[in-house]
């Protein structure tokens, strides 16, 4: 018999093996689930759509400030001392077309506007006497004119000359000079009392009773409520999208209810600053007041286009369509992205796409017809 020293060897190699065997056995038992997972998860479900290109409704969200149409500052033409007109003079003072809003003590130049009629009054008092002799046919005329003078009235039109001989002898006693001296200092005396341009409200109030208005003193703001427009502005790529008569939802934080708006003109030029379009929108409402922060949602109809979800695009001009059981990337002409939406064009109508992204797809990829699941696509965006 062997002794046990000899057989050491090959008790030992077969204890190799053995171990070998054992430890294949176990390694091989715990690859199987990783295997099994792998082929579930090729073997899931893809979603598609299928293409069908129509009118998608682009909505471009722009925001602004109301302001009303008729709108002006007031300032002071001539200088004085503030003395309120009937109704005062405040934030809030609704007033009628042709009220006075305010008054400007005109004593002082009234007076030397007086002084000045007075004088043309002596011109023309002096003037009859030779008229009547030289110009005996043109004297009635002016004799009448002189008779219907009045110093607290205004200054009535000269009467007509026959001819340049009459003109010329007119002028050579300085009635025409004093005339349209006295003419244009009632103009001025006109501006000591400022008029309401049209029915509104006065939004800006910057002077009190007793005040002294210097020339050229900005007195405060006068604005017609209910007829508004908000200026706001959009990309140079959504201006071409945007035209004059476009229907506009406005909505803002203050009112319960939206305000329907028009789109009344888009500026031809670009602001260099923001590089952005001016837009302005045109609405009536008498909720709205003016400086009123509001924002708008403007639909915008592109043809012939269909919207997906944007993080289907691959880059910026691909998307994966179904074609023969084939994954296969095909070029889109992308219009407008916008939040998690895309608008594209270029797709055949019935085109099969990919309608969710999958992670681990690829070009080329083989789509089984069970793992295929079909939907419609839409053409509405928002």
């Amino acid at each position: 018999m062997m002794s046990f020293k000899k057989l050491q060897p090959y008790l030992i190699a077969v204890l190799i093996v053995a171990g070998g065997i054992l430890v294949g056995r176990i390694f091989s038992s715990s690859r199987a689930p990783q295997q099994q997972a792998a082929q579930s998860k090729t073997g899931r479900q893809l979603s598609f759509m299928r293409v069908t290109n129509g009118e998608v409704q682009r909505v471009i969200e722009i925001s602004g400030k109301a302001s009303a149409v008729q709108k002006i500052d007031i300032y002071a033409e001539v200088s004085g001392v503030f003395a309120e007109a009937l109704h005062p003079f405040r934030e809030g003072s609704a007033f009628r077309k042709g009220d006075v809003l305010l008054r400007i003590d005109d004593g002082v130049y009234r007076n030397t506007v007086q002084a000045e009629k007075s004088a043309l009054l002596n011109t023309l008092t002096l003037l009859m006497p030779d008229l009547i002799i030289d110009f005996p046919d043109d004297a009635p005329l002016w004799k009448n004119y002189l008779e219907q003078f009045r110093l607290n009235g205004p200054l009535r039109s000269l009467p007509p000359v026959s001819n340049d001989r009459v003109r010329n002898y007119i002028a050579a006693r300085n009635i025409y000079t004093r005339y349209y001296a006295v003419r244009s200092m009632e103009e001025t005396l006109a501006k000591y009392r400022i008029t309401a341009p049209f029915e509104g409200v006065v939004t800006v109030s910057s002077v009190n009773p007793g005040m002294l208005i210097r020339t050229g003193q900005k007195i405060g703001e006068f604005a017609a409520p209910g007829a508004y427009e908000l200026e706001a502005s959009v990309g140079i790529g959504d201006a071409q999208w945007v035209h004059a008569g476009d229907h506009v939802v406005l909505e803002s934080d203050d009112l319960d209810s939206s305000v329907d708006g028009v789109v009344a003109r888009l500026n031809q030029s670009i602001d260099d600053d923001t590089q952005t379009v001016g837009v302005y929108i045109k609405f009536s409402d008498d909720r709205v007041r003016d400086g009123m922060y509001m924002t708008a949602d403007l639909h915008v109809p592109v043809g012939d286009a269909v919207a997906i979800p944007r993080s289907l695009l691959l880059g910026d001009d691909g998307v994966y369509a179904l074609e023969d059981s084939l994954l296969t990337r095909i070029p889109v002409d992308v219009v407008a992205v916008y939040g998690s939406q895309a608008i594209v064009r270029s797709i055949p109508d019935g085109t099969t796409l990919l309608a969710e992204p999958v992670e681990g797809v690829y070009q080329g990829m083989v789509v089984r017809k069970d793992a295929v699941l079909l939907r419609d696509s839409t053409t509405g965006a928002r």
